[in-house]
């Protein structure tokens, strides 16, 4: 997932200072000339000064920067001199730099050390930034110079890239509602702000139950589980005060293995109704009311934007154009895996019969899918994670990037961080030139949301000799010290998948900030980190970084059974994923909320109606529901999918030349669409590498549903 907390991006895409902000007294001055977040950044490559910053240096560094970010649009705004493509947008993409720089280091922890303390400064800021934000995208004298150089586009001889950037300047201008009436802007500038406050409080209040949820279990309980599970489950009931326990947070990179490998069904039930009902629990972080308010708010907005649903508002500005676009391919792709899931569950009830279990529930079908798994293809994925090491599966990663672009990855110790096992990696290409910085922040920590994203630190442009530096997140249960850290094929994708979207920004090759590396659209930014899965898979790279502690290769019949077993259990796994996409389109093309609106009864409802079993449901829930109520994905959860038809149609464009790591085509991958940014239509960027649009095949033969 690329992370996309909408008021960094939206305001980091505005940002830029200028000299001469509001006057401030001596002690205030005194105070911010010892800020590190202002002035020169004299860190090694001028990445943030994490180890100088403190919680309390970044409200009063908002205050300085928001300050003068607004001196900046109100200059462009005022100038008098009739507007052209460098007074007025080329002169946007340099305001309010240094906000830009404070906001994108503050999110980052915000997102992943979310502190007591960071998260009352992220109470404080939201407020101010969206109101910023408001002012510049409302603004009227702002608005009429961009709109009198967008009517005049065809006369003013610009680049095609620049062409781009005017096109994408004032479409956000015009979703933010400048076009409006006067009574209409105002309105919508109210509901952005409250909009903003409740996607806060949904995270912290998400964060707050998670940390709640975790459930600490006995030595009987946890019987039969691998070594590694335990031996990290003791560590951490240890670091909590509960030595001779075992704790299991309500996270996915937790409960999942444990669903799986657990014999006890009693404490499998703890660990899945402890994950599963984050948000929904009947205390004060439930978050039933924000997501009615949520959803209230946005149909208002859309209404006064012209559309008839946020789905159709937000789709309008997407490859798909439509929500029947992207229901359309939604159910192409769910109607078979429903029939396919149905035969996995004779499979599951099957097994389960033999421990008597008369009806599979939730927290039964991850144990006894492992078990048809293991009869059917004499896999274990206990066995298989001995093999992967997460140290293995970086030095994949990196060979991998070698292999397909010359690029190579050396591990920065002078770059300054912001949680312990945070490690930093700059890129190089093949003759030595940097590319730019890769942080890799894999592990779990009880601050960090849930869930696995790519942050970006500091976007590549030309027009300021700027370098990409970008920030990989997941959850990954780190080993008890001493201990090599074992990982998941499933968890060995998503190392994958999200250094796809650091690749994405770092090999950027764009001139504008804004339209630099995944600024694109939500069902397009998922095509190269997805594509990039397909690799961890691959033979080639198995056999050479698939290792066990004695550093023996994983065997061949291990590995071929791995292979056989990819589109195992898909029908349940994408059936889960889609009852989450569908359930977020549903909601999103609403044209009035229900009086009482209850999220769980609706969810339930909607469920019963597209035939899921109670045995499946859904990969995220509406009470935790984060990529739609805190992060920047609301109406665009089908963006995976539909990223999936290209990254699979992308992914067999490799395999039809007989080398996956084909020079050619990795260069016309990189040069079409991860050099590209957002300076062209994206559908252009995907003909240009593959030569015609995808469709659904690829993708249900990629997990086995034709």
């Amino acid at each position: 997932m690329r992370s996309a907390h909408l008021l960094a991006s939206s305001l980091i895409a505005l940002a830029l200072v200028a000299p001469g902000a509001a006057r401030t007294p001596p002690s205030s001055q005194q105070a911010l000339a010892a800020n590190p977040l202002l002035g020169d950044w004299t860190t090694p490559d001028g990445v943030p000064p994490y180890d100088r910053i403190r919680p309390e240096h970044y409200e009063p560094a908002f205050d300085a920067t928001i300050a003068a970010a607004r001196v900046d649009y109100r200059r462009i705004a005022n100038n008098r001199a009739a507007p052209t493509f460098a007074n007025t947008i080329e002169a946007m993409e340099g305001a309010g730099r240094p906000l830009g720089r404070v906001a994108s280091t503050f999110f980052n922890v915000a997102s992943a050390d979310a502190t007591d303390a960071i998260q009352q400064v992220e109470e404080a800021v939201t407020p101010k930034l969206t109101r910023l934000s408001n002012e510049t995208y409302l603004d009227q004298k702002l608005f009429a110079r961009v709109d009198r150089l967008w009517k005049a586009r065809a006369t003013l001889k610009l680049t095609p890239e620049q062409a781009r950037l005017l096109e994408e300047t004032h479409n956000r201008f015009v979703r933010a509602g400048a076009a409006l009436a006067p009574a209409a802007r105002t309105r919508v500038a109210a509901i952005n702000e409250e909009m903003a406050k409740l996607g806060v409080e949904f995270g912290q209040k998400l964060l707050a139950d998670q940390k709640a949820g975790s459930v600490f279990l006995t030595a009987a309980e946890v019987e039969g589980l691998p070594e590694d599970q335990r031996n990290a489950a003791a560590t951490a009931a240890k670091a909590a005060g509960r030595d001779g326990s075992y704790l299991f947070a309500a996270t996915r990179s937790a409960a999942e293995p444990f669903l799986t490998a657990a014999p006890n069904r009693a404490a499998r039930e703890k660990v899945w109704r402890a994950f599963v009902m984050r948000g929904d629990n009947d205390n004060a972080n439930n978050t039933g009311a924000i997501i009615a308010r949520l959803v209230a708010l946005r149909i208002e907005r859309a209404k006064l934007m012209g559309s008839d649903t946020h789905a159709e508002f937000v789709l309008a500005d997407s490859m798909a154009k439509t929500p029947a676009a992207a229901t359309e391919l939604l159910m192409q792709v769910f109607r078979p895996a429903l029939v396919r899931a149905g035969e996995e569950m004779q499979d599951v009830a099957a097994h389960a019969a033999k421990d008597g279990i008369s009806k599979v529930e939730p927290w039964d079908w991850r144990y006894y899918s492992e078990q048809v798994r293991k009869e059917r293809f004499a896999l274990d994925e206990a066995a298989v994670k001995q093999y992967l090491p997460l140290d293995g599966m970086v030095a994949a990663l990196f060979e991998t990037t070698n292999k397909l672009y010359g690029i190579t990855a050396h591990e920065r110790k002078d770059v300054p961080v912001y949680a312990d096992g945070v490690r930093v990696w700059e890129l190089r290409e093949a003759d030595g030139t940097k590319i730019g910085l890769f942080y890799a922040d894999w592990f779990a920590r009880p601050t960090k949301r849930p869930g696995a994203w790519m942050n970006s630190l500091r976007d590549q442009n030309t027009l300021f000799g700027e370098t990409a530096v970008v920030v990989n997140n997941q959850n990954i249960v780190p080993a008890p010290a001493g201990q090599r850290t074992l990982i998941s094929i499933d968890e060995a994708q998503t190392l994958f998948h999200e250094f796809g979207h650091g690749l994405h920004g770092l090999l950027s090759k764009v001139r504008y900030p804004s339209l630099s590396g995944t600024a694109v659209s939500r069902d397009f930014v998922e095509f190269p980190s997805q594509v990039y899965e397909h690799w961890v898979t691959e033979p080639e790279i198995l056999r050479k970084h698939a290792r066990n502690a004695a550093g023996e290769p994983i065997p061949d019949a291990m590995l071929q059974a791995l292979l056989k077993a990819q589109t195992f259990n898909q029908g349940y796994l994408t059936v889960q994923q889609l009852s989450s996409a569908i359930l977020d389109m549903r909601l999103h093309t609403l044209q009035s909320l229900p009086a009482n609106f209850d999220a769980r009864a609706w969810e339930a409802a909607q469920l019963k109606q597209l035939g899921v079993p109670d045995a499946i449901g859904m990969r995220h829930r509406l009470a935790h529901f984060s990529h739609i109520f805190d992060g920047g994905y609301s109406a665009s959860y089908y963006a995976y999918t539909w990223a999936e038809a290209m990254d699979a149609d992308g992914f067999a464009a490799f395999k039809e030349t007989g080398n996956i790591f084909d020079p050619t085509l990795a260069a016309k991958l990189r040069k079409e669409v991860l050099e590209r940014g957002n300076t062209r239509d994206p559908a252009e960027s995907y003909i240009a590498f593959r030569g015609r649009l995808p469709n659904a095949d690829a993708l249900l033969k990629n997990r086995g549903l034709n």
